[in-house]
């Protein structure tokens, strides 16, 4: 779990950038003065509060005070998202530029909601209005952001930020001199994905794999009595003879000195697409329509599956990947 190799995806950073990046870019019009950008800045409401009502009647320079509208954003909590969470034992497997035989292996990354609150603060009801009705129709509740390299190097991570909840807050009591704000808090959430440190690991390129075509061993009947001979006519040929396959049939003799025969050669004379005739390695004494069982011999069932040395990971349908077998399909 802790290998002691440092990681730092920067997700929580990112995920503060991007909140803000939204909002960054909103204007106000008031009559006789035009077009203002309303500025926006990471910190706890509280302070902001702090520095509106702060009293700057001592201060030779009055622009200390923060200028109104204006909005901050902070995050107020982070949970576990249980309706998102995946297997753990999930991979993504990325390409390394310029290595064919390396990729980048991110393990399953965990999700968590992290909550952000936008404060609008205003000190005229129509200055936060048209902040306000500036966003909300952009979120339906939910409006989706991609953010790169979240879950490791060259990724795209869909992140949803859903809009949870609205309040208002109107300081309107106190004496004359007292500053007044207006404060719309927007609640938000998140859906953030944490992913660990990146591994490399080799590219797979060549796959053996061993299964048999038939589910049952093939056979095939006597069509006539042979008598010490090693050629066999048969037919009702069931699966596929092929050279090199083990033969047994009922009546065979059960000595210690028997070798069981086995296919050397299968005619090129076919009856309804099979052949009507194999030779054995001995001769054989089998009366008609015996029974014929046919085993595999050891490893036909291997199969190799290699990627062209000119494809490139990852692969598509363009690639090429040829597949060799030691047998036919039948």
């Amino acid at each position: 779990m802790f290998n002691g190799k440092h990681f730092y995806n920067q997700t929580l950073k990112k995920t503060v950038a991007v909140f803000g990046t939204l909002f960054n870019n909103i204007k106000i019009v008031r009559q006789g003065t035009g077009e203002t950008r309303v500025p926006i800045a990471y910190g706890p409401r509280k302070k902001f509060l702090a520095r509106i009502q702060a009293d700057t009647a001592a201060a030779t320079d009055k622009s200390i005070a923060i200028k109104l509208p204006r909005m901050s954003f902070e995050i107020t909590d982070i949970s576990f998202d249980t309706e998102s969470k995946l297997n753990k034992f999930n991979k993504r497997v990325l390409p390394i530029s310029g290595d064919e035989t390396k990729s980048n292996i991110v393990n399953q990354s965990v999700p968590y909601n992290v909550s952000m609150q936008l404060n609008i603060y205003a000190k005229n009801q129509d200055d936060v209005l048209q902040i306000f009705e500036q966003i909300l129709p952009t979120f339906a509740p939910e409006y989706t952001v991609a953010i790169k390299d979240m879950e490791g190097p060259g990724t795209v991570t869909d992140v949803p930020i859903v809009l949870t909840g609205t309040s208002i807050q109107d300081d309107y009591e106190g004496d004359f001199q007292t500053r007044r704000s207006i404060i719309y808090a927007l609640d938000f959430t998140m859906k953030v994905r944490f992913a660990g440190g990146v591994s490399q690991g080799k590219i797979i390129r060549t796959v053996d794999t061993f299964f048999y075509t038939d589910i049952e061993n093939p056979s095939a009947q006597v069509n006539n009595s042979i008598s010490d001979t090693a050629t066999i006519t048969i037919d009702n040929v069931i699966g596929s003879l092929r050279e090199g396959q083990t033969m047994t049939f009922e009546g065979m003799p059960r000595t210690s000195t028997y070798i069981p025969p086995t296919i050397i050669a299968i005619a090129d004379t076919l009856t309804n697409g099979k052949p009507n005739s194999i030779t054995v390695s001995s001769n054989q004494t089998i009366p008609d329509n015996t029974k014929l069982t046919f085993i595999n011999k050891t490893g036909e069932e291997n199969v190799r599956i290699a990627v062209d040395a000119d494809d490139e990971p990852p692969l598509d349908d363009t690639d090429t990947i040829t597949t060799t077998f030691g047998f036919d399909h039948g």
